[in-house]
């Protein structure tokens, strides 16, 4: 489980400027059309979908104001680029691997399958309605990981 770091935060937002290179400034020399931060915290997350002001329908900073409804709900974000912007949100199983949940809190509880399906159901509406996403769907059999593409 992610917990936040102003360290981290720097180091993520460089990476995003490498990965978007070109859609960050035009005369970059170096981009990659295939990257994928590791996991983040919403606060982490947020400081980097930013970077990349617009591609296709993504607006960074809209994206960014729009998943913070999901903080301390999820178990953390990555954030990167499958040709085009691509954000994949984890879900928890448990209640102790929420973000910001630190190593070694206790055990928590199991969170149940339909209040998982209800904040996919949550996720989705607000990835392919609000926010405009090419396609929102599960990237593994577990229905705890989902990808967001704008492309």
């Amino acid at each position: 489980m992610p917990v936040t770091s102003t360290r981290r935060i720097h180091i993520a937002q460089q990476f995003i400027r490498f990965g978007f290179g070109e859609h960050v400034d035009e005369n970059a020399p170096f981009y990659s059309n295939q990257f994928l931060t590791q996991e983040l915290t919403t606060t982490e997350v947020q400081a980097v979908l930013t970077i990349v002001q617009r591609y296709n329908a993504f607006y960074g900073v809209t994206v960014a104001g729009a998943v913070g409804r999901f903080r301390g709900r999820v178990r953390g974000w990555k954030f990167g680029r499958a040709d085009a912007p691509m954000l994949v949100v984890t879900l928890p199983y448990w209640t102790h691997q929420i973000e910001e949940i630190p190593q070694g809190a206790p055990v928590g509880k199991p969170i149940s399958d339909e209040d998982n399906q209800a904040l996919v159901a949550e996720l989705r509406q607000l990835f392919m309605t609000e926010l405009d996403a090419n396609r929102f769907e599960p990237l593994d059999d577990t229905g705890h990981v989902f990808a967001a593409h704008w492309g």
